[in-house]
């Protein structure tokens, strides 16, 4: 695969929580949609529910706007993965026919466990990168030395606390404006910036 702009393409927000972080991404995407970026990819929504240990899981397609369920009801006591490997495939697939050159930014809420086992987004950041699309994805901190290992190198990290839960807003802009050059070609700038 080639890469068109080698200076780190991929942006990793590397963080300890995930509802903070899913949170904080919502936000974040839906500001710059409205500020005139061209999006594609997922953004997770955990929905807790009552009586059960592990919550629902639902992919928001920023490209379309549908809201697919990935989760498994696996009973009230389920302690393991309720992920529906099935589920994130087809919204993976469908996230990919919304990415194209003229995207400015594919997000996706995670390099979780299926990334980790070599699934998951793996397809749709490959796609990104032959597109020259820059890529925004969250990566749990347990999982971040596989993602380096995945990465190989094309990707700088940004440490959630550095962004501001306050300045969510003004973090938004910061994202935005780091991921729309002035010449507009596609590529990809550090976000945590001094």
């Amino acid at each position: 695969m080639q890469i068109a702009h080698p200076h780190l393409p991929i942006t990793a927000i590397v963080y300890p929580k995930g509802p903070d972080f899913e949170a904080f991404l919502r936000d974040v995407t839906a500001t710059m949609a409205e500020q005139g970026m061209r999006l594609a990819g997922l953004v997770q929504h955990s929905q807790a529910k009552s009586g059960r240990t592990k919550c629902d899981m639902y992919l928001h397609d920023l490209t379309t706007g549908e809201v697919s369920a990935i989760s498994d009801d696996r009973g009230p006591h389920a302690r393991g993965c309720v992920l529906n490997t099935d589920r994130l495939v087809g919204a993976c697939e469908a996230a990919k026919a919304g990415l194209s050159a003229e995207t400015d930014l594919l997000v996706l809420c995670k390099f979780g466990k299926a990334e980790v086992e070599g699934g998951g987004f793996r397809a749709l950041i490959a796609k990104a990168l032959e597109l020259s699309v820059p890529v925004l994805i969250g990566v749990p901190e347990i999982n971040l030395l596989r993602f380096r290992e995945f990465a190989a190198g094309f990707a700088r990290e940004i440490e959630f606390a550095e962004l501001a839960s306050d300045q969510r807003l003004a973090t938004a802009e910061r994202l935005r404006s780091a991921f729309r050059p002035a010449d507009g070609a596609p590529m990809a700038v550090a976000l945590g910036g001094k």
